[in-house]
């Protein structure tokens, strides 16, 4: 289904954010998809998923809104995608059978096969934004993905929890850490190496999976709902890109 009134000859603009809590944990998706004046809002979620898998599927719903043969520019803070398109990374695992190398299978590879066809039936230009820095539409979408993440029964990612079940989604490969990691600017230093970045966040401290910052404790101010079956005590948040992760050491149940 394409936006109503608009046609291959547009120039449309495509703004996408994904995020995740607890990565892996309930996960969401936005996409904002312009063409003049007209804007449409897409957004969704899923139970169990990635951060990386969110925006990449952020990615594809918003290009499949723009007609087949149209000029589209997607802009997004993910490095993950803008570069596994733009590097010709995710073209060459295709033309591998979806392997990295020999022994390693590439994560997400349902995603990344839609995402090709998606983009060879349009003219589509990519630019990666920092991500928190203001950007109007950036920031947007980051409020829908992360609403949609927070949504009550979402629907399962199957290309996700299937994978996990064959105990596949802990391969090695050049995307091990699941948030993007957003590079720095020439002669701004790094708080952590990506190698450490790896692992479940689940204390004060450790290195955000997004972009590598030690998050921080807190404690929700939202009284307890009388329908909730259990909350959390407390949440990890990284101050600096504003990704959240629940730790099952402060569930508690009602």
């Amino acid at each position: 289904m394409t936006l109503n009134a608009m046609n291959a000859s547009d120039e449309y603009q495509v703004y996408t954010d994904g995020a995740s809590l607890g990565n892996p944990g309930p996960g969401g998706w936005a996409a904002l998809v312009r063409s003049g004046r007209r804007t449409r809002e897409l957004s969704g979620g899923f139970r169990e998923t990635t951060n990386n898998r969110m925006e990449l599927y952020a990615a594809i719903i918003g290009l499949e809104q723009v007609p087949a043969g149209a000029r589209v520019r997607l802009i997004s803070d993910s490095q993950y995608l803008v570069e596994g398109i733009t590097r010709g990374w995710a073209q060459a695992w295709r033309a591998k059978g979806w392997r990295q190398t020999k022994h390693k299978p590439t994560p997400n590879a349902d995603l990344w096969a839609r995402l090709l066809d998606v983009v060879e039936q349009r003219q589509v230009s990519w630019k990666w934004v920092r991500g928190h820095v203001g950007h109007p539409e950036n920031e947007r979408a980051d409020t829908l993905a992360q609403r949609a993440a927070s949504g009550k029964n979402l629907p399962a990612d199957e290309g996700y929890e299937n994978r996990a079940a064959a105990n596949a989604e802990n391969q090695p490969g050049l995307f091990d850490t699941a948030g993007a990691v957003n590079k720095p600017e020439e002669g701004e230093k790094t708080a952590v190496k990506p190698a450490e970045r790896r692992g479940k966040v689940v204390r004060a401290g450790q290195p955000c999976r997004k972009c590598g910052t030690p998050v921080e404790k807190r404690v929700p101010s939202r009284k307890i709902s009388a329908r909730q079956k259990h909350y959390y005590a407390y949440y990890l948040i990284c101050p600096n890109c504003g990704t959240m992760y629940l730790v099952d050491e402060a569930r508690r149940e009602v």
